[in-house]
């Protein structure tokens, strides 16, 4: 059966075209929104060729259909045409109970999560690019098989692609986090190069003083971070509803984009922005104070929670720790012992996922996070492709982090290079020092590994929680 067959099929079981009010895909599994899912016949569904199996799961009702997913959505997708975007209003016949309540509460929190993981799965092919190509410059380069040095074309050019697949997140996620949120794609690609224009960087860098419409701020350099654009879209989608609400018709190709930029300028760059940063500095202060009487806690505190503090985009303001610490003392038992804890927990927790996943090609990808983790020194793919998506890994890296954390503050685990790679080229900032500190070093990742392999058992791995 071929794809425009399947999607003969799959329309009428899920209630016709008239019930779907939008659908997506990610990398295995067609997304539809039902405005009422009891229309939907799961056995049909599932009785038709390459349909895997069904669930219903953050108002979504999904067909797992595997790696040909994308052919299939096409199929779909062009009988579908054009959709009614907004779902059929429930009606409240009484007040909700307390049970309802606390149901209520739960499915907004998951409906949060969704939000987060769906605007980021998306980005899951940029990720794995950008990573394979900064991985082939380390290859090649100077510091491992010496075939390239780094002023060659060649290594430069694979450097400055895969930087590029990481600097413009704020970009792509006002491409991913709109889509999913059903909200003006450019407009929300065009507030995320706002963030990275290079007057705005410099003044970043400078740290001269801004206003928006004379409202005070601090420019800061969002590259590479994700939280400031997610609350951004967030909200733009509320603005640009009352917008089109209240806007008369023959004028709203014009006040509907232009106004809700207006609105969103001083949000996004006074208040969803600088949230990050100022975050950032409260944090980093709480841990550095935390390291001057209690370092074995520190350490675990920063295993746990440095994943977290990747995605608000607040690491930066951990590594000017660094940049003062070094100067001053010639080494680190604080923050890069704290992150190669986390780094090392979350990939045992990965070959745990990847033990426990039953599809061969969540398997495969996660493997290659792995494998791009390890040899081109990038975690985002392991971060954003696993831990965030599938929610438990996410929790397990945390829990694995802190025990290893703790034995690497512990044993006094300590960086004498100034060095914040990952993967196998992070080891390099622990060269120094006695015999001891290669023996902690060593005990540091076989904890981390077995830490989070052995955690993350514990959990349920929901091969269909990825939303996108």
């Amino acid at each position: 059966m071929n794809d425009q067959e399947r999607a003969n099929q799959i329309i009428p079981a899920i209630g016709g075209k008239e019930n779907v009010v939008s659908l997506t895909h990610c990398m295995t599994r067609l997304r539809f929104v039902l405005k009422d899912e009891s229309k939907a016949d799961g056995e049909v569904v599932k009785a038709i060729d390459g349909v895997m199996g069904v669930t219903q799961k953050g108002g979504q009702y999904q067909l797992i259909i595997g790696p040909t997913v994308a052919n299939l959505y096409e199929a779909v997708n062009q009988q579908l045409g054009e959709l009614d975007q907004e779902p059929v209003a429930k009606q409240e016949d009484a007040p909700a109970s307390e049970k309802e309540q606390q149901g209520r509460g739960k499915a907004i929190f998951e409906n949060i999560l969704n939000y987060i993981s769906g605007s980021l799965t998306p980005l899951i092919p940029i990720l794995l690019v950008a990573s394979f190509c900064k991985t082939i410059a380390v290859v090649i380069g100077p510091t491992l098989l010496k075939l390239v040095s780094e002023s060659s074309d060649i290594y430069q050019l694979f450097t400055f692609v895969g930087d590029a697949g990481f600097y413009f997140l704020p970009v792509f996620i006002g491409w991913s986090a709109a889509k999913k949120l059903n909200t003006s794609i450019p407009i929300g690609m065009l507030l995320g190069a706002v963030m990275l224009h290079p007057t705005f960087m410099a003044m970043a860098d400078k740290g001269s003083k801004f206003t928006v419409y004379g409202i005070p701020t601090t420019p800061q350099n969002y590259a590479s971070t994700v939280l400031p654009m997610i609350l951004t879209i967030a909200v733009m989608k509320w603005v640009e509803t009352q917008w089109k609400k209240y806007s008369p018709n023959i004028l709203q190709i014009f006040l509907v984009p232009f106004g809700t930029l207006l609105v969103m300028l001083p949000l996004m760059l006074v208040v969803f922005g600088p949230l990050g940063g100022f975050l950032g500095t409260y944090i980093g202060e709480a841990l550095i104070a935390l390291n001057s009487f209690a370092r074995p806690l520190a350490v675990a505190v920063v295993g746990a929670t440095f994943a977290f503090i990747v995605i608000t985009g607040m690491h930066p303001v951990l590594f000017t720790y660094l940049f003062t610490a070094f100067p001053a003392m010639g080494y680190d038992n604080f923050l890069m012992p704290g992150i190669l804890a986390s780094s090392w927990a979350m990939t045992g927790v990965a070959f745990a996922c990847a033990y426990k996943f039953k599809a061969k090609d969540r398997k495969s990808l996660t493997m290659g996070y792995i494998i791009t983790w390890f040899f081109g020194g990038v975690g985002e793919p392991l971060l954003y492709g696993l831990s965030v998506p599938y929610k438990t890994p996410f929790v397990a890296s945390a829990i694995a982090g802190a025990i290893t954390g703790l034995v690497a503050g512990l044993l006094n685990l300590t960086a004498y290079v100034l060095n914040i790679s990952n993967g196998i080229y992070g080891l390099a900032g622990f060269v120094g020092g006695s015999t001891y500190n290669y023996v902690v070093l060593g005990i540091t990742i076989v904890v981390g590994l077995v830490s989070g392999f052995v955690t993350m058992l514990f959990f349920k791995l929901d091969e269909g929680v990825v939303k996108n």
